[in-house]
């Protein structure tokens, strides 16, 4: 399933235009420092060497049946810099923040936690070897998210595992998604005979103790 089914239109007025427009806000206490509160909604899209190319405001409104959410993506080119990319994001956001009526620092009742799934790696005991991120299905019956690791590489699907989890559980996707845990060992070797790209190596043994709670 998509992040969304009905994304919101983009003004269409140049950035000049937004930037006069976009409406002035003020920093709620909520958010610890003003570059948290001026990232809000919005996602760093990068590649698989972690380089920034884009931004994708995200903007939930409604809960369950009646949650629709709003998204555009802005990604860097020749003829767009990382800076007008973010600030044409930022300009996005707060004019459909404000075409919806959502205040700019407000969070959802259900965006007050973090979600009680977890995603784990599955890679599958015999050749093929198919691998793939997956979560549990929740106490209501909401369904299980999969997204396999091959057409989209190891950070990727993990990437869209988290976004499709995040709107699973009704809450804001994180401001920036962090890398993809490592492989197992026994995990790691199955992927590499099975030929998928970009595995990371697992974790010294040393280093996974620390890790430990």
């Amino acid at each position: 399933m998509p992040l969304s089914a009905s994304p919101a239109p983009i003004p269409s007025t140049s950035a000049d235009t937004l930037r006069l427009t976009a409406p002035r806000l003020m920093r709620q206490r909520r958010w610890r420092d003003d570059k948290r509160f001026q990232m809000r909604r919005i996602v760093i899209l990068k590649n698989q060497d972690g380089e920034i190319v884009g931004y994708r405001p995200t903007i939930q409104q409604g809960t369950k049946e009646h949650r629709r959410d709003y998204y555009q993506t802005f990604k860097i080119t020749p003829e767009v810099s990382l800076s007008e990319a973010l600030r044409a994001a930022m300009d996005w956001r707060d004019l459909t923040e404000k075409k919806l009526g959502i205040d700019p620092g407000s969070h959802s009742a259900a965006c007050s936690s973090k979600p009680i799934a977890s995603i784990s790696l599955i890679v599958s005991q015999s050749p093929p070897y198919r691998a793939h991120w997956a979560t549990n299905q929740t106490a209501d019956g909401a369904p299980k998210i999969r997204v396999s690791i091959g057409v989209r590489n190891y950070q990727d699907a993990y990437e869209e595992t988290v976004l499709r989890l995040a709107q699973r559980e009704g809450i804001p996707p994180p401001e920036q998604i962090p890398l993809a845990p490592p492989p197992r060992r026994d995990q790691y070797r199955r992927m590499v005979k099975a030929g998928l790209p970009d595995i990371p190596k697992p974790l010294p043994a040393r280093s996974r103790q620390k890790c430990r709670p």
